[in-house]
């Protein structure tokens, strides 16, 4: 019986435990693990699970993971993305269904049981719609999310959004210090459901396609409590005289610690027409800036690697005239100002792996500062068998990992020092209006509320 067309019902039956997992739902946590038997589930697959915590209602829809063993028939299961569906009545639930739903519930006090029926579930699920018809767009993200799960989308579109999926990612570890917040906002990214093509489910595979307005940015698919119509900084950023209509533009916001983290979304082009992603991150309390441009890299043979073209050396150079433009001279005037590098300019190559609904986990690439690629793509750089410049994991040994260039930035020891305001807006001027893609992060301190 395939999961993919099924869910488990479970009843958190013990009162110390539906505590605890009540407890952390209120706190915002989306996550929480037990130790369940469920031995129709495949290791590591995606399913659906609807939650219990009392005899007459279903309180939660979510994923469901099925890890480990960790005891005697047991397993751990990692429940995340909850929806809160307010406490559905279960006798209004069994009166659309004309059917009794006790006997498919598995108490987890006994943590054994199996799952329902395709055609009983497909109806439950329906049900529960029609008694929730507002928390209907947030059932089906939990939907796809499992039936998209594993795949990887290609195509030209997939490739622009597997750059800016990369972009945001990173800006959250950067932001959080960890990859907690990453793993909750991008394994939670979803297609919508007519822009998938070309599906092959014996390969776990589809091309991704018409991405219209208003839905051509990764940032449209992730959920929408992240994502906000104003912003403090939205009219400082992006309006200027002159300035020609974006695209399309969005702002989502996160706040961690007393500090938050305004992300800014914004392309002139339609997609098809978008030549790449650009990453600028700016923290406030640093004053430090980076900018990051990201490249794929194709497989030749069993290589993976980077030529570069024209195009990126054009971009390269304009890289180098804003750095010059900005880049400060003078003695550190603070302990915020300390760097081991000060320069901020970066490239991150991307291998095109496909984009992964239902993942939080970055691919591995790399960070090369802007000094080691023109090393790189300079007459003393690596040359493949032809002669050209070609790069690879071997022939550029000296690049950062996704965590040690988060880690760098996070901590304020490598990017600019002492920008101001108008640099900043000057500089997203000139990369707005270079035909790529923009992504703007902006961390800033929350103010302290008044006494």
């Amino acid at each position: 019986m395939s999961t993919k067309a099924t869910g488990l019902l479970l009843r958190f039956d013990e009162e110390r435990r539906n505590d605890l997992i009540l407890d952390t739902a209120d706190e915002g946590y989306e996550s929480f693990s037990d130790a369940l038997s469920v031995p129709d589930w495949e290791l590591g697959k995606l399913n659906i699970a609807l939650l219990s915590f009392t005899d007459s209602t279903i309180d939660y829809i979510s994923l469901a993971k099925k890890g480990k063993r960790v005891v005697t028939s047991k397993n751990r299961i990692d429940f995340s993305g909850l929806v809160n569906l307010n406490a559905i009545s279960i006798r209004a639930v069994e009166s659309r269904l004309n059917e009794r739903l006790q006997r498919y519930f598995i108490k987890t006090s006994q943590g054994a049981g199996g799952i329902i029926p395709p055609a009983t579930w497909a109806a439950l699920i329906s049900a529960i719609k029609a008694e929730r018809p507002n928390l209907v767009e947030d059932i089906d993200r939990i939907l796809s999310l499992r039936r998209y799960s594993g795949y990887r989308l290609n195509g030209e579109a997939a490739d622009i959004l597997l750059q800016e999926r990369e972009a945001l990612g990173i800006a959250l570890d950067i932001f959080s210090g960890s990859n907690l917040l990453r793993n909750q906002v991008l394994s939670e990214w979803v297609p919508y459901d007519d822009t998938v093509v070309e599906v092959n489910e014996s390969a776990a595979t589809a091309k991704l396609a018409n991405l219209g307005t208003g839905r051509s940015s990764f940032m449209k698919g992730i959920p929408q409590r992240y994502v906000q119509e104003e912003s403090a900084i939205q009219h400082d950023l992006f309006n200027w005289p002159g300035m020609s209509p974006q695209h399309e533009a969005g702002v989502s916001v996160f706040e961690q610690g007393g500090r938050r983290l305004e992300v800014h979304y914004a392309n002139r082009n339609a997609l098809e027409h978008t030549l790449g992603v650009d990453l600028i991150y700016y923290n406030e309390e640093f004053q430090l800036f980076a900018l990051v441009q990201y490249k794929l890299m194709r497989e030749e043979g069993s290589v993976v690697l980077y030529r570069p073209d024209n195009q990126f050396r054009a971009e390269l150079a304009r890289m180098d005239q804003v750095y010059k433009s900005i880049h400060n001279a003078a003695p550190i005037q603070s302990h915020q100002e300390y760097r081991l590098n000060d320069d901020g300019f970066l490239l991150k190559l991307v291998p095109a792996t496909g984009l992964r609904p239902a993942s939080g986990e970055l691919i591995k690439g790399m960070y090369i500062p802007r000094e080691y690629m023109h090393f790189l793509v300079g007459p003393n750089g690596p040359k493949g068998s032809g002669g050209g410049t070609q790069i690879t994991f071997t022939t550029a040994p000296r690049y950062l990992t996704n965590s040690q260039f988060a880690q760098s930035i996070h901590a304020g020891w490598i990017g600019t020092r002492g920008i101001q305001s108008d640099t900043l807006a000057a500089t997203f001027r000139e990369f707005y209006e270079s035909g790529r893609a923009l992504l703007v992060a902006y961390e800033s301190r929350l103010p302290r509320p008044s006494l």
